[in-house]
């Protein structure tokens, strides 16, 4: 088995256990795994709050099983911070970020994944990022990620490689099921620096550490 037919069957597992989870477990878990995050994100971005920069969250809206962190993105709001959310672009592939300051910037789009509607702001300074929240399917305790499959977060992430820029702080939110034994890492895919679970917090050891809670 290949790496690529390695990560299709590994995300097919992922994606049924997470959906396994009940609505009960799904919202317990959520929060607990919210209690965590938003503690954290808020730290990072509060310290990144001086006089001509506004602190900046690069996130996404919460689809189907993923764990909701819709909760991190009103606490932004909350302190008039910078919200970012993607638009998937197919030709060239890439991610085209916008600010949304409300839901009511967002309306259904493809796959009927919530997006900025037309119109939004589109955001184009990204070494103003200060923090990108990241989506994924698997991760496992070196913080590799297993996305869902169409490379869009690797090739953002490779601009900031092939300019030499310092990346933003790299975060993940996930259920503890799952994390997997190793992540199949191809070239251009890239580490987090921290993953929060409902049972434990990974850290880059550039960035503090293990730290199980």
């Amino acid at each position: 088995m290949n790496i690529k037919e390695w990560k299709i069957e590994l995300r097919r597992k992922a994606e049924a256990e997470r959906n396994a989870l009940s609505p009960s477990q799904h919202s317990v878990k959520s929060q607990q795994i919210n209690e965590a995050l938003n503690k954290r994100i808020g730290e990072i971005l509060d310290s990144c709050a001086k006089p001509g920069h506004r602190p900046t969250l690069f996130t996404y809206v919460p689809v189907k099983s993923e764990v909701d962190v819709s909760a991190v993105t009103e606490a932004c709001w909350a302190k008039n911070y910078r919200v970012l959310v993607p638009k998937v672009q197919h030709d060239p592939k890439q991610l085209k970020l916008f600010e949304i300051s409300s839901y009511d910037d967002l309306e259904k789009g493809a796959w009927n994944i919530p997006e900025p509607k037309a119109g939004a702001p589109e955001f184009r300074q990204v070494r103003e990022i200060d923090v990108i929240l990241v989506p994924g399917l698997a991760f496992d305790t070196q913080l590799g990620r297993l996305g869902y499959g169409g490379g869009f977060y690797d090739r953002f992430m490779q601009q900031y490689v092939r300019a030499g820029w310092d990346k933003p702080y790299i975060i993940a939110a996930a259920f503890d099921l799952q994390m997997i034994k190793e992540v199949p890492m191809g070239l251009f895919d890239f580490r987090l620096d921290e993953l929060i679970t409902e049972a434990r917090t990974i850290r880059a050891a550039q960035t503090g550490g293990l730290k199980n809670g």
